[in-house]
């Protein structure tokens, strides 16, 4: 057993060393190679996180949102803020307002479905996002 433990302890030094510069080069090549197939084989119409990269999607076409008057008075906040994921084709899904707690009565949700959007780029690639975005309240006026 003294043998074992002898044997063990002048490996130990060697095991913990740290690779070569050869070996360092080796796997920062095969990591950038993984990565690139990642990307190369990718869906671009599962939506990732917006941030840089990928930029924000850009809003082409569609109305701000208005909100009835009676939930905007019991709010002192200005600005609204919605979580969407934006497709490739443009559109806005799976929106959840996160602030404030007005919610998106259905004029909204319709006025969303009539939004479009510049896909966000990655790569200078269209690819789908899930991002937050920003609006003023407006009050919505009586009819």
């Amino acid at each position: 057993m003294p043998g074992l433990v002898s044997l063990l302890l002048l490996s130990a030094p060697a095991l913990a060393a740290e690779p070569t510069t050869q070996d360092k080069a080796a796997v920062e090549a095969e990591f950038q190679r993984n990565l690139e197939a990642v990307e190369k084989n990718m869906d671009r119409g599962t939506p990732i996180p917006c941030g840089n990269p990928p930029m924000r999607p850009e809003r082409i076409k569609g109305e701000d949102l208005q909100f009835a008057p009676s939930p905007l008075t019991r709010t002192k906040a200005t600005t609204y803020q919605i979580r969407c994921t934006f497709n490739l084709d443009g559109t806005a899904t799976d929106c959840l307002m996160l602030t404030p707690g007005v919610g998106l009565d259905a004029k909204n949700r319709e006025t969303i479905k009539q939004w479009r959007f510049k896909p966000a780029l990655y790569k200078d690639k269209p690819i789908a996002t899930t991002c937050t975005v920003f609006g003023k309240l407006t009050p919505r006026p009586a009819n």
